[in-house]
């Protein structure tokens, strides 16, 4: 009886790549098999395939001489490496762009990399092509500023391709003073592209040091000339709300609504309203704030003061070790300042006596109540204006925060007026540990009183702001619940563009149609999903435009049947409820424009900034 012969196990194919046929034949090792520079085709590593890939589909060039394939070839390898180079320094150039570094850094970051290669590709084989490949890579000042601009050029056409392509936009305009006191105004877009919604910077434009209406309309109107953008396109513009404008007189919307030759839906900024509430209903404690601004201030601002600080810090262990300063442009910065100082009271009071400096106020009860109130106070409006914060928050979804915020203060002046404190935390401590108060809840109710009168201030000024969202709530509603709309309660003062009839008849057959519905309520669900996961802090960052773009495809996915609620539904779902994308920006232009960093040109002064803004390079690689 024979045995079976065992099938051998081969541990190596013998398959591996030789250097000799990139010579040869023209190929480079790719993923463990042989690619072909000339035609991009993959060959298994075998020297008859690779042999016979190259006699067969490049005929001519394996008739030619050794020496003349040989140059032939070579030249062909060095124009393929160089493709990849030059990739590379554009995705560096990119780099020092968004961060607004200067153009120079090109060269030190080539530096930098070649100083630590010897060490990183120590027991890398190719450790030597490697080093020589990085050294190839162009990255002189000329060749970043070159490829700066050729990125912003091409960002710009895609611009204008896709603002062409749009049925309707809206507008969100925001002057503000950069580092070096010149006055900007930044023109941002919101718009529709297939089934992705846009936010993108259109114009930076520098305006004359005083500003009025026909400065900013005569602006805007250039910067939709260079992208050659209609305004009787424009939906809304939204804005800080300045007289400038909005005023009755020669503002701004007046010109722009009589070139648009119809009436544009005006929306202040929910989150500068926001602020001026909280700025209003806390009048009374601006005291507080500028005392608070002069300790932290002292130690911060001082050389010697603030190690000293930290020292002290470090020997009682204190929660923290270092205070926070107070932003004025800012002005919710303040809510992180107090509650690092409430926290730090103690040593705070420690360091000023061996200071030997005089703040009575360390000590006054009636200063500590307000600053343990204003303390909480100013926490509760930090927590409403980072839900408002973000890009790409639909306006019903941003006045939805600012709706229940409303019903939060009602709760705060029932519990001050309990005198329970359930949502006044370190005032509750200060009171409970104060001995002034022990065994005197006359005092104790009189505070509360005091204290629940601010939050009813704070509450009347929120109920006579958001008068245009008030307006158009059932109107935004449409955006998401068509289904439960009635035509009679929609606001369309402003949309005279639309067909009404129309409209009408087809909100009732869409109403009627199980099939059509039931799309939306799908919608409502997977909309409950990416907020319950923006809530658990799954999403962070990216919530918001998945949200609005869920929206966008539901709407596309309708028939032409519904041709007028389409238009309804994308020209609502392009109004902005901020302006925050445009702080944003001024942010990254401070830093761009900083004494430390100068371009070379004018031509180059806010293209960082536009590339920083721009979401298209993002996923799109044709410039390279």
């Amino acid at each position: 009886m024979t045995t079976p012969k065992k099938a051998k196990l081969k541990t190596d194919s013998g398959r591996s790549f030789q250097e000799a046929w990139t010579e040869s034949f023209g190929v480079i090792e790719r993923d463990g098999k042989a690619l072909c520079i000339l035609c991009s085709v993959s060959v298994v590593c075998r020297t008859s395939s690779v042999r016979r890939h190259f006699d067969t589909n490049h005929k001519s060039v394996a008739k030619l001489g050794e020496t003349e394939r040989k140059e032939f070839l070579e030249r062909k390898l060095r124009k393929y490496h160089s493709q990849y180079l030059t990739a590379a320094s554009f995705q560096i150039s990119l780099c020092i762009a968004k961060h607004g570094k200067p153009l120079s850094d090109g060269d030190f970051i080539k530096m930098a990399m070649l100083s630590g290669s010897d060490s990183l590709f120590h027991d890398f084989p190719n450790k030597d092509k490697i080093i020589q490949r990085i050294s190839d890579m162009p990255l002189s000042r000329n060749t970043v500023k070159d490829q700066i601009l050729c990125m912003a050029s091409d960002v710009n056409q895609q611009l204008t391709t896709d603002l062409q392509k749009a049925a309707c936009y809206s507008i969100c305009l925001y002057d503000s003073t950069d580092i070096n006191n010149h006055t900007r105004l930044a023109v941002i877009l919101r718009y529709a592209v297939g089934d992705i919604m846009r936010e993108e910077l259109v114009k930076l434009v520098s305006l004359p040091g005083r500003t009025q209406g026909i400065d900013i309309y005569s602006a805007v109107m250039e910067a939709f000339l260079s992208q050659d953008i209609r305004p009787e396109k424009v939906v809304s513009v939204t804005s800080d709300g300045a007289p400038c404008m909005v005023g009755t007189t020669s503002s701004f919307m007046q010109f722009f609504v009589k070139e648009a030759k119809h009436p544009v839906i005006q929306f202040p900024c929910i989150l500068h309203q926001e602020a001026i509430c909280a700025r209003e209903s806390s009048k009374k404690l601006d005291d507080i704030l500028k005392d608070v601004t002069k300790m932290v201030n002292y130690i911060m601002a001082h050389a010697l003061n603030f190690p000293q600080f930290q020292a002290l810090f470090d020997e009682v262990q204190a929660q923290y070790n270092a205070l926070r300063m107070h932003n004025n442009i800012r002005w919710l910065s303040r809510g992180r300042v107090l509650e690092r100082l409430v926290a730090c009271l103690d040593e705070m009071r420690l360091f000023m006596n061996e200071k030997g400096q005089e703040y009575p106020q360390l000590t006054d009860v009636a200063w500590l109540n307000n600053l343990m109130f204003f303390t909480d106070f100013t926490r509760h409006f930090s927590v409403l204006n980072k839900k408002l914060q973000g890009v790409g928050k639909t306006a019903e979804r941003m006045f939805c925060d600012i709706k229940t915020f409303e019903r939060k203060l009602q709760v705060f002046e029932r519990d001050l007026e309990s005198g329970q404190l359930k949502y006044f935390p370190n005032l509750k401590m200060h009171l409970e540990n104060s001995t002034t108060f022990a065994g005197n809840p006359t005092s104790h109710r009189e505070i509360c009183k005091e204290f629940s009168s601010i939050v009813a201030v704070a509450k009347e000024n929120f109920s006579h702001r958001f008068l245009q969202f008030r307006k158009m709530e059932a109107t935004l509603s449409f955006l998401t619940s068509p289904d439960r709309a009635r035509f009679e309660e929609l606001d369309l003062s402003c949309v005279h563009w639309l067909d009404y009839g129309n409209l009408e008849m087809e909100l009732l057959e869409f109403q009627e149609s199980s099939l059509w519905k039931d799309k939306f309520y799908d919608l409502r669900a997977t909309l409950e999903k990416i907020e319950k996961a923006e809530c658990e802090g799954m999403a962070e960052g990216s919530t918001a435009g998945s949200s609005e773009n869920e929206i966008l495809k539901v709407w596309n996915s309708l028939p032409n049947n519904f041709k007028s609620m389409k238009a309804l539904g994308i020209a609502f779902l392009t109004l902005f409820g901020s302006s925050h994308a445009c702080e944003q920006l001024f942010s990254a232009l401070n830093y761009c424009k900083s004494p430390t960093y100068e371009h070379s040109s004018h031509e180059l002064s806010q293209i960082p900034t536009d590339l920083a803004l721009q979401t298209f390079l993002d996923g799109n690689k044709s410039w390279k």
